[in-house]
């Protein structure tokens, strides 16, 4: 069971890595993968002894519940090379999932249907970028990726570094895509979670975790501006700023985690016309629920939200219930898991697909950091264990 004082003990790891760890140097085998992204000897600021642990943190951990212990129902179903930091996911209507590497920026497909080792494919390198964070799918099998400068020794971002790019399966050959810039979003700090407002708008949301606010970027004039804004976006005062992150529509409402307030937020929007995507209702928290990074949700509205430094999955109903489905602080099972997305096939349907960063933001004690991993959860399974 995950108790107050073990998460606040995962909290000041975390925290460690960013100031005062170092990640091991790529060994000669990973070195010889041509295709495969390493991170090289991180060296990190040394001035841990300086900072307070800011106190919003240990308020997060009020909010956490008890998570269930590890289930079977979760496998590993493709490893990266170690210091590889998986982002973001989207699934294509085939059933591939893209991959979106924070630790270099590139973006990889891999077959969820038939994985196998080094069957992870790399489609593109984005160019002026040190790694990919949000992807959403703007028509069938195109694709909205952003890209830009964010530091894994300092954890922080490049602010006017960001850019939307457009990864296009239909224009490409081989099953390589055409990709073409969108547009620079230079007016933005840290672009990072992204969703498509409606089936058919031309508007994408962007989150923005430094400046608290959501851009809408119209994709076709590549236009974009705030659109949305509230204190329960901003990040709390601190030596890492990270607040609104993941961001996703369900039932003509946008929803989004805010990873240092500790909560899981809606507003209402309209859909339609010139001013998509602005609010039409209240601010409110649906669950204090902790840490959260992106999520998913069923078709049921439940959210199934990624807990990074926590190392677990949860579940919050429509409702607000929380209910942390598997993994703990204690557990690799889950470790530092960031996006999830359910397969689109008949097959899978069922599976969320949750990737992870390897505990590069901090390792289970007592382990060593792995790679990131791509993980089938069987949702049925976990629901009804």
């Amino acid at each position: 069971m995950q108790t107050r004082d073990g998460f606040q003990s995962r909290v000041v790891q975390w925290f460690e890595r960013v100031y005062i760890c170092s990640f091991p140097a790529p060994t000669s085998y990973l070195q010889q993968l041509e295709e495969i992204p390493t991170i090289s000897s991180l060296k990190m600021v040394h001035f841990w002894q300086t900072i307070f642990l800011p106190v919003f943190l240990f308020n997060i951990v009020k909010a956490v519940p008890p998570p269930l212990p590890p289930n079977p129902a979760i496998h590993t179903m493709y490893e990266f090379p170690n210091e590889t930091w998986i982002e973001n996911i989207a699934v294509r209507s085939n059933g591939n999932l893209l991959l979106n590497l924070l630790s270099t920026p590139q973006l990889y497909q891999l077959q969820a249907l038939n994985p196998a080792p080094g069957s992870a494919k790399l489609l593109h390198t984005f160019p002026y970028a040190t790694g990919l964070t949000g992807i959403a799918e703007i028509q069938p099998d195109v694709f909205a990726v952003l890209a830009g400068n964010w530091s894994l020794g300092t954890f922080s971002t490049t602010p006017g570094s960001w850019s939307v790019w457009k990864v296009d399966f239909r224009r490409g050959r081989n099953n390589v895509p055409a990709v073409s810039k969108i547009t620079d979003l230079t007016k933005a700090s840290f672009a990072n979670g992204m969703t498509l407002l409606t089936p058919g708008s031309p508007y994408l949301l962007i989150a923005d975790s430094v400046l608290g606010v959501v851009w809408r970027l119209d994709y076709l004039t590549s236009e974009y501006e705030i659109i949305l804004e509230s204190p329960l976006m901003l990040p709390p005062p601190g030596p890492v700023l990270l607040g609104i992150n993941g961001i996703h529509v369900f039932d003509s409402s946008v929803y989004f985690t805010n990873s240092f307030q500790g909560l899981f937020g809606r507003v209402l929007v309209k859909l339609y016309g010139p001013d998509a995507g602005t609010a039409t209702g209240d601010y409110v928290v649906v669950a204090n629920n902790g840490v959260g990074d992106d999520f998913a949700f069923d078709k049921e509205g439940n959210a199934y939200i990624t807990q990074g430094p926590s190392d677990a999955l949860e579940l919050v109903t429509p409702k607000g219930v929380v209910t942390v489905l598997a993994g703990n602080v204690n557990s690799t099972i889950l470790e530092g898991d960031t996006a999830a997305s359910f397969g689109r096939t008949k097959w899978d349907e069922n599976v969320l697909y949750v990737v992870t960063n390897g505990g590069i933001a901090g390792a289970v004690q007592g382990t060593q950091i792995t790679g990131g991993k791509v993980l089938a959860v069987d949702v049925k399974a976990l629901l009804s264990s």
